[in-house]
């Protein structure tokens, strides 16, 4: 629910700041280059845009490295309970050895 009351403020501050600036701009480069007219809020917003979008993609590759260190430690803790497993199990007893037969008896003279 709060989400849905901070989306609509966020509509209507870009809606206020749109109606507010809509004075028309060209933006004018070097050799004489310069764009047609358009409303100051469009500059604004596609700035922010773009900056939204590149920060983006700069967290992208950040995240990326963390997800397959999360993924490589995963593994490495799978392996590591398993190679505890195997170390906690109580060692079978050694057979008792078998009692000498009748027959391996030799009487001793």
């Amino acid at each position: 629910m709060a989400k849905i009351i901070l989306i609509v403020i966020f509509i209507v501050i870009v809606a206020t700041f749109s109606t507010m600036n809509q004075q028309e701009i060209s933006l004018r480069y070097f050799f004489g280059w310069e764009t047609v007219p358009f409303p100051l809020f469009l500059l604004i917003l596609a700035s922010l845009i773009l900056g939204l979008i590149l920060g983006c993609l700069v967290s992208l590759g950040d995240q990326w490295k963390l997800w397959t260190e999360a993924r490589d430690s995963g593994k490495r803790v799978n392996a590591l309970r398993e190679e505890i497993k195997t170390l906690s199990k109580k060692p079978e007893p050694p057979e008792a050895p078998l009692p000498p037969s009748s027959a391996d008896k030799t009487p001793s003279a």
